[in-house]
């Protein structure tokens, strides 16, 4: 069986993303960039909730991308995606798979059947949904020495209690980020 993996940057007060979707506060260079470099190139398929994919899909296929992150974006474009949206048409990212109706059996089904591990990026509503159901089997936090006034919380409209264990922490002294691991209780 797969495992199903989160990855999340937050600021100090627990928002993934603040007003109107921005994440320009999250810092792209420094010690923070060589691990996206490494963490990138792992083998795993990339799971979206259908706006994160939209602004990923936006992103790193484009000239912009390939010149400020060139391995995170041959990464990113070369790797198997799946994306949960039952109102996307069509998926023009490359190696991409919508899945459309019921996102937690899909997934259910596709931890059992595949061999890679599978990495929600951002998609708050999403995670919250796979935490609800039970389906996530660690959560990978990158806090980020940024507060915002507004925003949307990591865990926004979660039913069930989520108790955590660190597995792991890294410091990235240099930007002031902090690297969290944990697994459920």
């Amino acid at each position: 069986m797969s495992k199903l993996t989160s990855f999340t940057f937050i600021t100090l007060n627990g928002f993934f993303k603040g007003e109107n979707e921005d994440t320009s506060w999250h810092p792209h260079g420094g010690e923070a960039a060589k691990f996206a470099n490494e963490a990138s190139g792992a083998d795993n398929i990339l799971l979206f909730g259908r706006k994160t994919y939209e602004m990923m899909a936006n992103f790193w296929p484009g000239p912009m991308a390939a010149e400020l992150f060139p391995v995170v974006a041959e990464n990113m474009n070369n790797s198997q995606k799946l994306v949960c949206s039952n109102t996307l048409e069509k998926a023009d990212w490359q190696n991409t798979t919508i899945l459309k109706g019921d996102a937690i059996e899909q997934l259910k089904q596709w931890k059992q059947n595949s061999g890679k591990k599978i990495t929600v990026l951002g998609s708050g509503s999403l995670l919250t949904q796979l935490s609800d159901a039970g389906l996530i089997d660690q959560y990978t936090i990158m806090l980020d020495p940024f507060a915002l006034g507004k925003g949307s919380s990591i865990f926004e409209g979660l039913r069930n209690k989520l108790e955590l264990k660190l597995v792991s922490s890294r410091v990235f002294e240099q930007d002031g980020i902090v690297l969290l691991d944990y697994v459920r209780k």
